[in-house]
């Protein structure tokens, strides 16, 4: 959506410009989320060339992903603060939902954490390009080792722990 507002009209033409998931899903990353809880959806492909200034278009839009999910995450976790403040604890059907709020706002602050990560394909990757072109051109010599080390972390369940601490060491200050 974003870069169809900075003037890209090919992802139109993809048929991504729909709330429609099945449009946005891709088989093997649901697989891949339903058995190790780590996933992906088919990619957009951007037409960088529609941009009058590339680095600033690369930049917005993939930031935009990390700061809609940093945003959903807080807003879970407020809501959830409040719903815990206001709640009978002796409610099963209130604690359903102080969790739901409560896992909303951790997959949303853990997914914009390790979609930072200058690992392709996470939008870090693009990130750091428009950032650091330099920086992104010597992490990209060790691309393949890179993805290697994440598919195992994540397979182990390093990943989890990793970014489960920072997750929550983050939305601790929105539940004090």
């Amino acid at each position: 959506m974003t870069a169809y507002g900075l003037g890209d009209k090919n992802i139109k033409a993809q048929g991504r410009l729909t709330p429609n998931p099945f449009k946005h899903m891709d088989v093997l990353g649901l697989i891949f989320m339903a058995a190790f809880r780590f996933g992906w959806g088919n990619p957009v492909r951007i037409n960088f060339s529609s941009f009058a200034n590339k680095r600033k278009a690369t930049a917005i839009i993939f930031s935009i992903p990390f700061l809609v999910n940093i945003i959903l995450g807080i807003a879970f976790a407020m809501a959830g603060r409040l719903w815990f403040n206001t709640m009978d604890i002796y409610n099963e059907t209130h604690a359903h939902i102080f969790m739901v709020l409560l896992t909303a706002s951790h997959i949303n602050v853990g997914h914009a954490l390790i979609n930072l990560l200058p690992v392709h394909p996470m939008s870090g990757t693009m990130l750091l390009t428009a950032i650091s072109p330099i920086a992104s051109l010597k992490i990209a010599q060790y691309e393949k080792v890179l993805q290697l080390v994440l598919a195992f972390f994540i397979l182990l369940g390093g990943a989890g722990i990793i970014f489960g601490t920072l997750t929550n060491n983050f939305l601790l200050v929105f539940f004090i």
